[in-house]
């Protein structure tokens, strides 16, 4: 069967490695590729989760996926991942679902539709944050190109967080490349009987991986991760929104926690009192509540849990 052709209706980018446009954490690679292919703004400002995870995932892996991407996107953390059957599928659902940026990094060339019942669901990503590819348009993937895209996976990501698989499961080389990297790696727990536990399990045995249960300790992963306060887009340098200045916060994170109290707040009536679009709210909230300076509470609210340096 030949391949099927995609067409987003969106340019294909193919910035070298000294072109602006170039994605900026890929340069972290001791092999990051010469050149690579983009569809999509990839232009989100805060971090970047990657879910990854067995193709033949269980109905309760698939939940989890899920339900953790939405919760992360609803915290304003772009969902990556690599389009393929399974936990990368349920989380590039997850993230749109809860109304959140998800982009995928393709083992196959951005021209190409690969899984076939996968079409709507890349056409998404790539009107969302887009698709991303070290193999040309036209050319042919190889069953190796699946294994190397793991690495940009992993470049691109604050967090790597493994949800199920086997040992020797595809997602320990992006656990693996991410701890290379000083990316932190996040693993979820299983009933010991459970096969698809084998790769989270060992990660948390080899000490490349915390356990993680839910969005907030993914969340906490990222502020404690030596990569975590760097968040760069594939377009251009992005001023790091989790990093707080010895002279005092950045713009937006200074705004919104002069308009924080102790007492829980509207995320509404925070947005006016500090002046920020909704967008801009997401963002200076996460970037303090990564440095323990704020804390959500039920019902859309926010608090101020500390005092700023």
């Amino acid at each position: 069967m030949g391949r099927r052709k995609f067409n987003a209706g969106l340019p294909v980018r193919s910035p070298g490695r000294d072109d602006e446009g170039y994605p900026l954490r890929l340069r972290d690679l001791h092999t990051a590729p010469e050149r690579v292919h983009l569809v999509g703004p990839w232009d989100h400002p805060g971090p970047h989760a990657a879910i990854v995870g067995a193709r033949n995932a269980t109905e309760d892996g698939l939940d989890v996926a899920r339900d953790l991407a939405r919760s992360l996107a609803a915290r304003g953390i772009a969902v990556v991942s690599g389009l393929a059957r399974g936990i990368d599928a349920a989380a590039h659902e997850g993230a749109l679902d809860g109304g959140g940026p998800s982009g995928a990094v393709l083992g196959t060339a951005v021209d190409e539709i690969y899984p076939r019942e996968h079409a709507s669901l890349q056409l998404a990503l790539a009107r969302s944050l887009g698709l991303m590819s070290e193999i040309g348009p036209g050319q042919s993937a190889t069953r190796g190109t699946f294994a190397t895209r793991n690495r940009l996976l992993a470049a691109i990501a604050d967090v790597v967080v493994v949800v199920q698989g086997r040992a020797g499961s595809g997602s320990l080389i992006t656990a693996d490349e991410a701890f290379g990297l000083r990316r932190p790696v996040g693993a979820m727990p299983w009933d010991p009987r459970e096969p698809l536990g084998e790769a989270p399990h060992e990660l948390i045995r080899a000490g490349k991986a915390t356990l993680v249960r839910n969005a907030e300790e993914v969340v906490k992963l990222i502020g404690r991760g030596r990569g975590g306060a760097r968040h760069a887009s594939a377009a251009a340098p992005s001023r790091a929104v989790s990093t707080i200045e010895a002279e005092g916060l950045p713009p937006h994170e200074a705004a919104l926690y002069r308009a924080l109290r102790e007492r829980p707040l509207s995320l509404d009536r925070l947005a006016a009192a500090a002046e920020l679009s909704a967008p801009e709210l997401t963002v200076a909230l996460l970037a303090l509540e990564l440095n323990g300076l704020a804390q959500r509470a039920p019902g859309g609210l926010a608090r101020r849990t500390r005092r700023a340096p």
